[in-house]
């Protein structure tokens, strides 16, 4: 019970509706600096059209930068994003009025580079691929990979090329998918059951068949007996449809999904972490918990397991990842690895 009043909160989180006090503070940002600059001017190298701003020219410090709107200082172009929403489609139309493919909005610190053109992004996604492999850093990405510790949101790095390894050559490989083709084969047959009783039901009454509802957690059931051997974390259900513990799972995972790389003011401007002003670190940290709160029994209890010899035969991707050795005969991941490559498997 507790864990479902834990992940119940994620779906009752509102998000807090404080664009007013954001945009008063960025404003009252913005003017501090302007005197402060006005005070003590400096010579610049940048030359700004009413439109566009132009870096220096190639060679000359930083190489030129696509054109873009002329950004606020401090705060960037975050004042016009967050005016004209949803901001794709102001970026979008941004770029129509300029008349270019490819453009640079600077929020914050970082520049946003947006691209409408096939051939400019074929050029960004295989010839310059080495140049763009990584992955942005925000405050989603680290919560729910367990401060970068998989292999799907983690930066480019040593860490990336040894849980890449981990789950190319041990998870979604041939050996694997036949391995486990069994397990998916009993939730394809829970599946027509679950649809058969909920369509009887309908029968007799006005209830309609949610299909949306009915893949969602078919996914899910697949998932969880792949990872961890189990349908259910909690009570099995007469029907074969999901539990509480298991809707509020997938709503969670879901929410997770929704806010891994939604917009966060603090990503673009750090000094602002903590004060949390449009609610986004609060949600991500529910939806965080709540699923780990699931996960984290299950994966504790089989890693004492298999240290203390009590499990000696593989069942699943979770046996898989905490049995993996390196050359000396260690294992290879710690459990906090093995708890945020799970995350990513669900």
């Amino acid at each position: 019970m507790e864990v479902e009043a834990a992940a119940a909160t994620v779906l009752a989180a509102p998000l807090l509706s404080s664009s007013a006090i954001l945009k008063l503070l960025l404003f009252v940002v913005t003017l501090s600096y302007l005197a402060r600059a006005l005070r003590r001017p400096r010579k610049s190298t940048t030359k700004c059209s009413s439109t566009t701003c132009a870096s220096p020219p190639a060679g000359v410090g930083n190489p030129p930068l696509p054109p873009g709107p002329v950004p606020w200082p401090v705060v960037g172009n975050l004042p016009e994003m967050l005016l004209n929403k949803p901001a794709f489609r102001w970026i979008h139309q941004m770029m129509r009025e300029m008349g270019t493919d490819i453009a640079c909005v600077k929020l914050g610190g970082v520049h946003v580079v947006s691209i409408t053109c096939p051939e400019i992004a074929r050029e960004v996604l295989r010839k310059q691929d080495a140049n763009f492999i990584s992955r942005p850093l925000t405050f989603a990405s680290e919560t729910f990979s367990g401060g970068y510790r998989n292999a799907v949101l983690s930066p480019y790095g040593d860490q990336w090329k040894k849980m890449r390894r981990v789950l190319t050559s041990e998870i979604i490989c041939p050996s694997r998918h036949a391995w486990l083709h069994d397990k998916r084969t009993d939730e394809a047959d829970n599946l027509t059951r679950y649809v058969y009783n909920l369509a009887t039901k309908a029968a007799t009454g006005d209830v309609a068949v949610d299909v949306r509802h009915v893949a969602r957690h078919y996914c899910g059931n697949v998932i969880r007996r792949l990872m961890f051997n189990r349908r259910y974390f909690g009570e099995p259900q007469a029907d074969g449809g999901p539990g509480p513990m298991e809707v509020l799972h997938m709503d969670a995972v879901f929410t997770s999904l929704g806010l891994l790389y939604a917009f966060c003011v603090s990503d673009y401007l750090p000094w602002l972490r903590g004060l949390d002003l449009d609610g986004h670190e609060k949600i991500v940290k529910e939806a965080n918990v709540a699923v780990n709160r699931l996960h984290d029994t299950v994966i504790d209890d089989r890693w004492r397991q298999w240290k203390s010899g009590e499990r000696q035969e593989m069942e699943d991707f979770l046996d898989v990842l905490i049995t993996l050795k390196d050359a000396q005969g260690n294992p290879l991941l710690t459990i906090e690895e093995v708890k945020a490559q799970s995350q990513v498997i669900n």
